[in-house]
């Protein structure tokens, strides 16, 4: 990963804590955080391509997906 930003940083850190609170527990803040992070920075790397869902749409869909892959192991 490519060296976040004061901006990105403080993204990150809104982005985890948000999505932290809405998962209640259910997946660790850590494994948020390195999601966060690698959201952010394909984000960066891709930013001229108009496909890509805003990072926090994005991040919450694979915990999601996380969540419902762990669920059904």
């Amino acid at each position: 990963m490519r060296p976040m930003t004061n901006d990105s940083k403080q993204l990150s850190i809104a982005m985890t804590a948000t999505l932290s609170s809405e998962l209640e527990g259910r997946v660790p803040a850590d494994l948020v955080s390195d999601i966060v992070r690698a959201v952010l920075d394909e984000s960066r790397q891709v930013a001229g391509y108009r496909g890509l869902q805003p990072p926090m749409l994005e991040a919450r869909r694979r915990l999601e997906h996380l969540i419902r892959a762990r669920s059904t192991s």
